[in-house]
């Protein structure tokens, strides 16, 4: 283990799973940090979001963010540790609208029936030519290859340079490689338990951006920053292990080769898929992504070892039995996207709903379903407020929060005069 630094950096995500915090002396660690507001912090725009009880209607109390030491690991900048806080209340209750406790409250209610949420994310981004201040463009890869490594993926370095200081970092990367189009990269991180996984993507999501800023470059996981090419994701693999360190999907005998535990937790995911959709994607640009053809995740279906499904179990089985969540995009929170599908699961699990069929074949030209994701993001936070299994799951505070804050976003959207509109129109009128 490297020598602990003398500064920490205290990290905690808001509900856009954007990072906020402080730098600390490592050895104040044990001393709640404190900050003078609660919920400023939560909207993109520095606007005031609607949360009742914690805005304006009672004066902006002070919050506690404690750090949680267990996740102390080596930071990439010089002498400079990294770990998460857990936010509270400074009378010591905690804060609902954090996203962590949320993603922990729900692991716990798995882990009082015996098992233990895994979790293991697929992290997809664009490299871009110059730091994003100064132009959006992607990388230029005159020697692209889906899957390439090298100068076929990347000939500035940065990629690897990445996956190094992952390494160095406490990152569990199991791999990097070019993917779909130029200038496109995948990174799959280990599978762990769940809270922990999370960590390592928010933190992930934090260090690809901060050294490529470094190296006078540029990466983003917005949801589809090209018209012309592919969109991101942030696809989310789950299962159960059982107490003594089993997959409680696995079952050999069992139809699919799923247990009915499996099952039952595979059909909460497709019961809430609407839902899951406004939550793991969030902003205006998800929807370029989240449409018919390309494979991310469109239908309320499910397959074997198809990604024309979006809840696609591969064909490993055994320990390696999961199933893909491809829906959520590089913009959603892993906290709360993945307390979300665990929220969904658990409903699926106790109410013992059955699972539809599979999807075989092409699902865009013959889905075997008339249910969708939302077509905007409107759409998607209204199908979250009509879900009252998942925002009783996550928490009143924090759904509405969640809700507030975006909302705002469709309205800033809508009153906003693109681009677009300049090219198409004022010529003509």
């Amino acid at each position: 283990m490297p020598e602990a630094a003398e500064i920490a950096r205290v990290f905690y995500s808001d509900v856009h799973g954007l990072s906020h915090g402080k730098y600390v002396a490592a050895d104040d660690l044990d001393h709640p940090t404190h900050y003078a507001v609660t919920v400023l912090t939560q909207a993109i725009d520095g606007d005031m979001p609607p949360a009742p009880g914690y805005g304006a209607d009672v004066g902006f109390p002070d919050m506690e963010a404690r750090a949680d030491l267990a996740t102390r690991r080596p930071g990439w900048e010089p002498d400079t540790d990294v770990v998460f806080a857990d936010l509270y209340h400074t009378d010591g209750r905690e804060l609902p609208i954090d996203v962590r406790r949320a993603l922990r409250l729900i692991c716990g209610r798995w882990t009082d029936r015996g098992l233990t949420p895994m979790a293991g994310f697929e992290m997809e981004l664009y490299l871009l030519a110059k730091d994003p201040s100064e132009g959006f463009e992607p990388l230029a890869v005159p020697w692209h290859r889906v899957y390439g490594t090298g100068p076929s993926f990347d000939p500035t370095g940065l990629g690897r340079e990445i996956f190094e200081t992952c390494r160095r970092c406490g990152i569990p990367v199991e791999g990097v490689n070019g993917e779909f189009h130029p200038a496109q990269m995948e990174v799959a991180l280990h599978y762990r338990d769940a809270l922990a996984a999370a960590d390592d993507a928010f933190l992930f999501k934090e260090l690809a951006r901060e050294l490529a800023h470094r190296a006078g470059l540029g990466a983003t996981f917005m949801p589809r920053p090209f018209p012309r090419l592919v969109g991101s994701g942030l696809h989310v693999n789950l299962s159960l292990q059982d107490a003594p360190g089993s997959n409680a999907f696995a079952a050999a005998d069992e139809e699919y080769g799923l247990s009915p535990l499996g099952r039952h937790a595979l059909a909460g995911l497709i019961a809430h898929h609407e839902a899951l959709c406004g939550i793991g994607a969030p902003t205006i640009n998800s929807y370029k992504r989240l449409v018919p053809g390309l494979i991310a995740g469109y239908w309320a279906n499910w397959g074997l070892d198809n990604r024309f499904s979006t809840y696609r179990v591969p064909g490993e089985r055994g320990q390696a039995t999961r199933v893909e969540c491809r829906n959520p995009d590089g913009a959603s929170s892993p906290h709360l996207v993945t307390a979300a599908m665990l929220a969904a699961m658990l409903h699926g699990v106790e109410e013992e709903l059955p699972l539809p069929e599979p999807q075989v074949g092409d699902a865009d030209a013959d889905p075997n379903t008339d249910r969708h994701a939302p077509h905007s993001l409107a759409e998607g936070l209204d199908a979250i407020a009509a879900d009252t299994v998942l925002t009783e799951a996550l928490g009143a505070d924090l759904v509405n929060l969640f809700l507030g804050v975006k909302r705002t976003e469709v309205d800033r959207f809508n009153a906003a005069v693109t681009d677009w509109e300049i090219r198409e129109y004022a010529r003509l009128f």
